[in-house]
């Protein structure tokens, strides 16, 4: 596998995200290069692609129980506010 290759995918995904986040089509994107610039003689081990893709995923769950507890903080400090409740 060319890492020039996968060096200039990473740089092209990270460019064209408009955050700091590391989205799902980020992923899907840097993925599919990872397939397309494998050596034929030597394919990339199965297991470990799965266990990227699984790594992905808990990663992106993550980010989301993150982010809805951000959102259940931010209204709980809301209510208190409202309430004149010191937090």
């Amino acid at each position: 596998m060319s890492i020039s290759s996968v060096s200039s995918a990473v740089a092209s995904t990270t460019s064209s995200s408009t955050s700091s986040s590391f989205s799902t089509e980020d992923f899907l994107k840097l993925l599919v290069e990872q397939l397309q610039n494998q050596n034929p003689l030597d394919p990339a081990d199965t297991n470990e692609l799965l266990n990227q893709m699984v790594s992905y995923a808990s990663y992106t769950q993550q980010a989301e129980t993150t982010s809805t507890l951000n959102q259940i903080a931010s209204t709980l400090n809301s209510v208190a506010s409202a309430l004149n409740i010191t937090v």
